[in-house]
């Protein structure tokens, strides 16, 4: 039995290979002589993450190919996603894409191509150490056993960034200093909690060539707060555990599809006009066998072409999480990009959550970065104007992480916001 299999390098190829091997797809037919690539994919059914649950993992093993001698090999793993609880998904993890498509994705930024390529680039990873996929580095582990491959180096122990000690926060840059890395890639919300921390401790952290902002929505409160004790670009990937690295935003602030390794539709929604619905399929994996993967995240197309010249699909911005849509007090829909936009001048914020229970029923809690005065009375008269109905609003010390370790700026209690977005293609 054979391991290994070439990858399907097109979509259409990914369409004959999943209709014709993989169990999921079974009875929805390969590609018929005169059909077009686009009316085969229409085919294919959306696929959710609940529907992904049900399937997996034999669902997704091609038809020839024995998963437990796959996992022998080493050819795939089981790898978990660090979604939300209610999101988690596992996936067969192929480490050999995971590597390119990464690589090939950061070359839309002009200082990340430099440096990515190079021999030696190193990285240091600031986020939960909650296990995701195989990596766990929850405790008190030594620097060397956090660094993995010698070239990316874990560096948060702790669960919760509110919950940092001084050593904590202190060991931290130490490490940064002494591993020298090319790249920070981080969540935002946790390098903005250390930032401040370490700008407050009066230390100056060592500076990468670039910051890469993954895992979450970078509020523009995190980067205020990110940009006060870095002077490296910030850079900001969107992609996921499911579909690999789909885009990445380009010196000019639009983001640029890594289009060797995946293929996007874009789902308008006429609930929220000019912004769409990101459905996934990825290329050149024979593992990956997801067609229209629903990765359930909002987003604005570019009007135009961008400034850097790059051709292609490319987003005007990233606006949060389907399940993340607000509705305001006269019906409207509301992204977790306008909730950021109408907080984002609000002088002395962190961090913030907002929780709607009902449909004039909100609560605002805000987290101050402790540079200055914190402008509570600012922040509710903003959301207000946004909403149509004053918050609940009040100051706390810290915000909960999910389970994931991940924070959520926004919630939708009420009604499930994501079924008011979605309008399946």
């Amino acid at each position: 039995m054979s391991l290994v299999l070439d990858p399907p390098r097109t979509l259409r190829e990914v369409l004959e290979h999943c209709a014709q091997r993989v169990p999921l797809y079974r009875g929805v037919g390969a590609p018929r002589e005169g059909e077009s690539t686009d009316e085969a994919l229409a085919r294919f059914p959306v696929l959710s993450k609940e529907g992904m649950r049900r399937a997996f993992p034999h669902g997704f093993v091609p038809e020839g190919q024995a998963l437990p001698e796959l996992l022998r090999s080493g050819e795939v793993a089981l790898v978990g996603t660090s979604g939300t609880s209610g999101e988690r998904v596992q996936v067969l993890w192929h480490q050999p894409w995971w590597d390119a498509q990464e690589l090939e994705g950061f070359t839309a930024h002009r200082v990340c191509a430099e440096w990515v390529r190079r021999k030696g680039f190193r990285e240091a990873v600031l986020t939960t150490p909650v296990c995701s996929g195989n990596l766990c580095h929850v405790g008190a582990l030594p620097m060397e056993e956090r660094i993995e491959g010698e070239r990316t180096l874990f560096l948060n122990q702790t669960v919760d960034p509110g919950r940092w000690s001084d050593a904590e926060v202190l060991r931290m840059a130490d490490e940064l200093e002494r591993f020298a890395p090319h790249a920070l890639e981080a969540d935002p919300a946790y390098l903005a909690y250390f930032s401040t921390r370490l700008l407050a401790l009066g230390r100056r952290p060592v500076q990468p060539k670039f910051i890469d902002l993954s895992y979450e929505f970078p509020s523009r409160r995190h980067v205020a707060a990110i940009e006060r004790a870095f002077d490296a670009p910030l850079v900001d990937a969107y992609g996921s555990t499911e579909c690999g690295f789909v885009f990445c935003e380009c010196e000019h602030g639009r983001q640029h599809h890594n289009a060797a390794w995946s293929h996007v539709e874009l789902a308008p929604l006429a609930a929220l006009p000019g912004v769409a619905l990101v459905l996934v399929t990825p290329l050149r994996n024979p593992w990956l066998n997801l067609v229209r993967f629903d990765t359930g995240d909002l987003v604005r197309p570019a009007q135009g072409p961008c400034p850097c010249g790059a051709p292609g699909l490319t987003l005007e911005s990233i606006e949060g999480r389907a399940q993340d849509t607000l509705v305001a007090a006269d019906g409207r829909l509301v992204t977790l990009r306008s909730v950021d936009r109408a907080l984002a001048e609000v002088r002395g914020l962190l961090n913030y959550r907002v929780v709607q229970r009902g449909a004039r029923e909100v609560e605002l809690d805000l987290v101050g970065d402790g540079t200055e005065e914190l402008e509570l009375a600012r922040a509710q008269e903003a959301l207000t104007a946004l909403l149509g109905c004053e918050p609940r609003t009040r100051r706390v010390s810290s915000l909960p992480v999910e389970a994931s370790g991940k924070y959520r700026l926004v919630r939708a209690l009420h009604v499930d916001a994501a079924t008011l977005v979605r309008e399946r293609p």
